[in-house]
């Protein structure tokens, strides 16, 4: 039962541990991977300097992910600034081939074009992009399949719109019935408790509920390691 994004060890639950650079220790527990970057938030004129940081520091095998990164119009600086720090992410994420997690708020206009940008690139270089994960997604449904459309992963909290749970849940179920027939894999969506300190097994549970399946099935499904982290060991 992992929790895709967090800022609190809970007991022994696996988990994606959100962590500001300044605050890295030598060493977490076993079930507890990290990710780093600057929150749209905390982008100042002086990102570059915390980026650099960031540079080194996610070359730690433990260092599963960029972020949490991305654009808020609703809060922090000027959006172009925002977009400036986060281009800078979008770079390093693709050098070190690590996924990332976003934080959008209002900008997925941006979002969207940042991801074409990056799409543009990378088949000029023959390759495939990272996954970008779109962390405590609240939208409607046509914003989901929008976003799923290009390529970008969904993560829900504790806040959701409950149509668009059970329209990305089917839409994999439809993907996973068509890929199981090419022998591909499809990306799962994701769970997470944010910034609430509490047991991620009460949003699966809550999740559960709202979809009428067993939480052990979510529990297959919303394990990122087969996915975004086959290459990374736990």
């Amino acid at each position: 039962m992992f929790n895709f994004h967090t800022y609190y060890i809970i007991d022994e639950e696996p988990c994606l541990l959100n962590v500001d650079v300044a605050d890295l220790q030598p060493s977490y527990p076993e079930q507890v991977k990290l990710s780093i970057g600057v929150h749209p938030w905390k982008v100042t004129a002086a990102w570059r300097d915390e980026l650099a940081l960031i540079r080194e520091a996610v070359r730690r095998t433990d260092v599963w992910a960029i972020g949490e990164c991305g654009l808020d119009k609703m809060k922090g600086e000027a959006l172009s600034l925002q977009m400036e720090a986060f281009r800078a992410h979008i770079a390093l994420a693709e050098e070190v081939q690590k996924p990332m997690i976003i934080h959008c708020v209002r900008a997925f206009d941006e979002l969207l074009m940042l991801r074409r940008e990056l799409e543009t690139v990378c088949k000029k270089e023959c390759r495939e992009p990272q996954p970008w994960v779109i962390h405590g997604f609240r939208g409607k449904p046509e914003q989901a399949k929008q976003m799923m459309t290009k390529g970008m992963l969904l993560s829900f909290g504790h806040q959701y719109n409950v149509e668009t749970l059970r329209v990305v849940f089917s839409e994999h179920l439809r993907r996973s019935t068509l890929n199981a027939q090419r022998s591909t894999f499809t990306f799962p969506f994701f769970l997470e408790t944010d910034d609430l300190r509490l047991s991620v097994r009460q949003i699966y549970e809550q999740v559960a509920h709202h979809l009428d399946v067993d939480v052990d099935l979510l529990v297959r499904l919303c394990d990122p390691l087969p996915s975004l982290f086959s290459h990374q060991k736990p």
